[in-house]
C-alpha cells in the first residue's frame, strides 16, 4: 500500500460529458437517481458534482463521511482521493459487510469517470445504504477541477522554448491504460516458457564478449547471439562515493533480425545512497540518435518507507549531455513537490530526487569530457525516475523486490523478450500483465521498456536468466 502526497501541478483538460449533463440541471445541485433493487421497493442514491463532493469532504460538518473508491487495485495505487477506502465495484457485493458500520453515514462513491461508481451506488442502495452519493465524472473530473490527489506517480513532459525548459507535470494515472481487473501476481497468460536453455561463450576478451543463447519453445529451436563491446570505462574514487561510467555497444542477432544500440551505465555507491542510471540509445546515424530511454534509480542507504515513480517525456531534440541536465532539473522539480507536501514521511522522498539532480549534472559533465564524439543530438528522449529499490512497485505492494529471500517481479521475461524480437503485435497481450506496460502503454514499445527495466535490475545477464 502506498501513501501519496498532494499533487497540485498542471493538469490536462479532460472533456467530460457527465459534467456537461449536470450543468444542464443547474450544475452544482444534488440530483436524485433511482436504483432498482431485486425486491419490490426502490432505493435511491444521489449524484453529486466534484465541486459539491469537494465541499462535503473538506467541510467539518461531515465527520463520519466515507470516500469509497471502486476502481481496481492498480488504478488506486497510481492515485486516489485522500483517505479513500478501496473496494472494487465487482467485489462490492461480496464485501458489503466491510461497510456495515457506515450504513447510515454519507458515502461518496467514485471511479475513473463515473460508470463503475453508478453500478456501485446501485449495489449500496440494494443493501439499504441510505446516504449514497455518486461523484459525477470520477477522479478524472476531480483532477480536471484542480483538486489534489494523493500520488507518487507522475507524467512529466518537457519542451524547450527559447532555451528555457518548460515542464508540465500530471498524475500518471491520466495516462494509464484502459482498466482491467488486475490481481497482485498476474503473469502473461499467452506465452510458453522455454526449454533446454543453454549459453555458450563464443568470444571473451577484456572489452568484448560474444555469447550464443539457444532455447526451445513449442518444439521450435531458437538461437540468439549477443555481442557487447565496451568502448569506455572509467571509475572515480572519492572519500564518500565511488562513481563508475561504462559506455558500450551491443548487437543482438536472431534469425532474420538484428538489434543494435549504445548504452550508458552510471553507477554511484555513496555513503548515503546508491544510484544506478542506464541509458539505451537506438537507431543511430553518424550525427544523431533516433531515440533514447533512461532509467534513474536512487535507493537511500536506509530503506525508504515509500517509493515513487515518475515518467519523463522530452519533446525537443537534445544532446546526450543536455539530456542528463534536463533529467536533473526534472528531479529537482519533483523533489520540491514532495518537500512541500507537508507530510514528513513523503517529504523524505525529496532528498533522493535532489541526489538524482546532483548526479545527473555530474554525468552531463562526464559525457562532455569523456564521450565528446558520442555527445550527439537525440530526436526523442524518455525516462523513468524511481526513488526506492528498483522493481515493480505497483504489484508487489510497494518498494520493489528481488532482494535475498524475496520473490522475483511477476513478469514473464520470455514472453516480453519474444515480443520484442519476433512478434511485436503480441506485446499487446502482455500490456495488462506487466506493471510497466500498464502504466504508459503508448509511450514506447511496452515490451521493450519492460525488458530494459528487467535488464537493469538483474544486470545484463537478465537476457539469459531473468523471470524464468
Amino acid at each position: 500500500m502506498y501513501v501519496y502526497f498532494y499533487s497540485t501541478l498542471n493538469i490536462r483538460k479532460v472533456v467530460l460529458c457527465a459534467i456537461l449533463a449536470v450543468m444542464l440541471f443547474n450544475g452544482f445541485s444534488l440530483v436524485p437517481v433511482l436504483a432498482q433493487t431485486e425486491g419490490s421497493t426502490d432505493q435511491t442514491y444521489q449524484t453529486v458534482t466534484v465541486k459539491k463532493a469537494h465541499r462535503m469532504i473538506t467541510k467539518a460538518s461531515f465527520p463520519n463521511l466515507v470516500i469509497l473508491d471502486v476502481r481496481y487495485q492498480c488504478e488506486y495505487d497510481m492515485g486516489h482521493l485522500s483517505d479513500a477506502i478501496l473496494i472494487p465495484y465487482n467485489e462490492l457485493e461480496t464485501r458489503i459487510g466491510e461497510l456495515e458500520e457506515h450504513k447510515n453515514h454519507k458515502i461518496i462513491v467514485y471511479c475513473k469517470s463515473g460508470n463503475r461508481s453508478q453500478i456501485a451506488c446501485e449495489t449500496l442502495a440494494k443493501y439499504n445504504f441510505t446516504k449514497v452519493y455518486n461523484m459525477l465524472g470520477g477522479i478524472l473530473a476531480w483532477i480536471d477541477a484542480g483538486y489534489p490527489i494523493w500520488t507518487t506517480s507522475h507524467y512529466v513532459v518537457v519542451d524547450i522554448v527559447n532555451e528555457e525548459y518548460l515542464m508540465q507535470i500530471e498524475p500518471l494515472l491520466l495516462h494509464q491504460a484502459e482498466p482491467v481487473p488486475c490481481e497482485q501476481n498476474q503473469t502473461c497468460p499467452s506465452c510458453n516458457k522455454p526449454a533446454n536453455v543453454t549459453t555458450t561463450a563464443l568470444e571473451h576478451e577484456d572489452n568484448y564478449t560474444k555469447i550464443l543463447l539457444t532455447y526451445e519453445i513449442n518444439n521450435t529451436d531458437f538461437e540468439i547471439t549477443i555481442a557487447t563491446t565496451l568502448l569506455l570505462s572509467c571509475t572515480k574514487y572519492a572519500c564518500n562515493a565511488n562513481r563508475t561510467l561504462d559506455f558500450a555497444f551491443t548487437e543482438i542477432m536472431t534469425q532474420g533480425s538484428t538489434m543494435q544500440f549504445y548504452s550508458i551505465t552510471y553507477v554511484v555507491h555513496h555513503v548515503e545512497y546508491n544510484l544506478t542510471l542506464y541509458t539505451r540509445l537506438s537507431n543511430f546515424d553518424p550525427e544523431t540518435y533516433n531515440s533514447s530511454f533512461t532509467i534513474v534509480n536512487c535507493a537511500p542507504a536506509e530503506k525508504p518507507e515509500y517509493s515513487s515513480f515518475e515518467f519523463v517525456d522530452i519533446n525537443s531534440t537534445v544532446t546526450l549531455s543536455e539530456l542528463y541536465t534536463i533529467l536533473g532539473k526534472v528531479a529537482e522539480r519533483i523533489g520540491k513537490g514532495y518537500e512541500k507536501s507537508g507530510d514528513e514521511s513523503l517529504m523524505s522522498l525529496a532528498q533522493a530526487y535532489y541526489d538524482m539532480n546532483k548526479e545527473a549534472k555530474h554525468l552531463s559533465r562526464l559525457v562532455q569530457k569523456q564521450l565528446t564524439q558520442y555527445d550527439l543530438a537525440i530526436l526523442h528522449s524518455s525516462a523513468v525516475l524511481i526513488d526506492g529499490p528498483l522493481g515493480p512497485p505497483l504489484l508487489d505492494g510497494g518498494g520493489g523486490g528481488g532482494g535475498e529471500g524475496e520473490e522475483l517481479p511477476p513478469c514473464d521475461f520470455w514472453c516480453i523478450f519474444n515480443c520484442v524480437l519476433s512478434d511485436p503485435e503480441a506485446a499487446a497481450e502482455c500490456t495488462y500483465y506487466c506493471y510497466v506496460c500498464a502504466l504508459v502503454p503508448n509511450a514506447l514499445n511496452p515490451a521493450c521498456w519492460a525488458c530494459l527495466i528487467c535488464i537493469l535490475y538483474y544486470s545484463t545477464y537478465c537476457l539469459l536468466e531473468c523471470c524464468t
